[in-house]
């Protein structure tokens, strides 16, 4: 893939840092995306997100209410200050 310079004021790039933030996307991936948009065409992309956004609807209905999140938390904060005593 080839890479290019392009100059934003920073106010602008700001915004499309925190629209890729908010997508999960990477900056370039986002340009690349709009850019494709404005041309009109219909190229394939490397990821489909509705079917990664399917995937992760499955595994929440599979795991939602079957394990609680703050023991998770709390077992992992606890392994850290086991190993932070260690040291």
């Amino acid at each position: 893939m080839t890479k290019v310079m392009v100059s934003f004021p920073e106010d602008f790039l700001k915004r499309v840092d925190e629209e890729a933030r908010a997508q999960d996307r990477s900056r370039s991936e986002l340009i690349r995306e709009a850019l494709r948009d404005s041309f009109g065409r219909q190229m394939p992309r490397a990821r489909s997100w509705g079917k990664a956004l399917a995937r992760l609807r499955r595994l929440e209905a599979e795991w939602v209410g079957k394990w609680d999140s703050t023991a998770v938390i709390r077992s992992d904060r606890e392994r850290e200050r086991d190993r932070k005593d260690r040291r």
